[in-house]
């Protein structure tokens, strides 16, 4: 019985890192491009030095998700320029602008 709750346990914070690191990273791919709706919502939603903690603590699924929303496009000539992975640039466009 305790093993079925340790991988319960296990499994759902495996899946929730998956589930809302693909939420911040899409926002965050979709602010580095300077959507005002994906600005809007990180905004509302997160205070900026809870927002920078996320994109550290995501970092894996923010270049999971700058692979399949901007480098795989740009290689299939979707995309005309290739946007730089650059956290700060991310947190400047939501927060600084």
């Amino acid at each position: 019985m305790l093993e079925y709750i340790y991988y319960l346990f296990i499994f759902g914070t495996i899946l929730t890192y998956i589930v809302w690191g693909f939420i911040i990273s899409f926002e965050s791919i979709l602010a580095l491009n300077g959507t005002k709706s994906a600005i809007k919502w990180i905004k509302e939603h997160h205070k900026p030095k809870t927002f920078k903690y996320l994109l550290i603590i995501f970092l894996p699924m923010l270049h999971l998700g700058y692979i399949f929303f901007e480098l795989i496009p740009f290689l299939m000539g979707m995309e005309e320029e290739l946007k730089n992975f650059d956290l700060e640039q991310i947190y400047k466009n939501i927060y600084l602008k």
